[in-house]
């Protein structure tokens, strides 16, 4: 959500949409080198795997969740997680790279390349546990500096707090499920094909 402070999602969002990138451009330059048959075991194969895990269960549903969740709290009540002095302080090309081109980033990455999604429950459980390792983090870091890493925190009650995080949580499994139907819907199956499914002629 808000980029009040390097703990937020917004800010591990980031690095971890750089690694992803990262893996992505490496893996196409790995398709050009190699010839095809040597892309389907070894170090290639494994790469690819580790690309669409890093997609279905962290990029989509965590990408969408900050474009949702941070442009709903900040057309509702901005300070709450953006801060109006931050637009002396962060630039508004920077604020949108954060919170905005993300979902267009991964819809057009969904779109020219098909993701091998797994089973639903391991797919949910291993975002479970992100969700799990990040509250677990955001709490530490309430409980040794004292400060919320989100503004919206400090105005909650303690049973706010719960029910705010709780939602957050369970959101994202629905985020996932969508992620699955589109790249089936885009693609002839979720183990990957040509291309995007074409129209049918009437």
């Amino acid at each position: 959500m808000g980029i009040i402070s390097p703990y937020s999602f917004s800010h591990i969002f980031m690095v971890l949409q750089t690694v992803f990138f990262g893996l992505v451009v490496l893996i196409d330059i790995i398709h050009l080198i190699l010839p095809s048959k040597s892309l389907k075991c070894g170090v290639p194969f494994l790469l690819v795997k580790l690309r669409d895990t890093i997609f279905t269960i962290l990029a989509f549903p965590i990408g969408t969740f900050v474009f949702l969740s941070f442009w709903s709290i900040y057309h509702y009540d901005r300070e709450m997680v953006y801060p109006k002095f931050l637009d002396d302080i962060i630039p508004s090309w920077l604020n949108h790279a954060l919170h905005t081109i993300i979902l267009p980033l991964a819809l057009l990455q969904m779109y020219i390349q098909p993701h091998r999604y797994g089973s639903k429950m391991r797919g949910i459980l291993g975002l479970a546990f992100f969700s799990a390792v990040y509250l677990g983090w955001v709490l530490w870091v309430h409980h040794a500096a004292g400060i919320w890493v989100y503004p919206i925190m400090e105005r909650l009650s303690p049973v706010g707090l719960v029910i705010f995080l709780g939602v957050a949580c369970i959101t994202l499994a629905p985020l996932y499920l969508l992620g699955e139907k589109l790249n089936h819907k885009i693609w002839r199956s979720t183990a990957g094909s040509a291309g995007p499914q074409k129209k049918k002629k009437k």
